[in-house]
């Protein structure tokens, strides 16, 4: 059995949700946004490597449609998640 969070990446979240908070983040030193930029990417690397191990039980289990997961895995690291439904 495997556990999928339906919650957005939180570094993602707290850095990049609104124009305000971008802002914020202009200003953070440059070490720190790459920082974050790189754990970003690679969170998004192992969900779309975990999505694209997934089984059609598991995927339908999480309301996911396989075309939906085919296509969310093959997007490169720098794009950010869909939904998926």
């Amino acid at each position: 059995m495997s556990f999928q969070s339906r919650e957005r990446l939180t570094i993602e979240q707290d850095l990049f949700a609104t124009p305000a908070a971008a802002a914020k983040a202009a200003r953070l030193p440059l070490r720190l946004r790459i920082a974050v930029a790189v754990a970003v990417w690679r969170e998004r690397t192992t969900a779309r490597r975990c999505l694209a191990r997934m089984d059609a039980r598991s995927l339908r289990d999480a309301g996911i449609s396989p075309a939906a997961a085919a296509y969310e895995s093959g997007k490169p690291f720098w794009r950010a998640m869909g939904t998926l439904r």
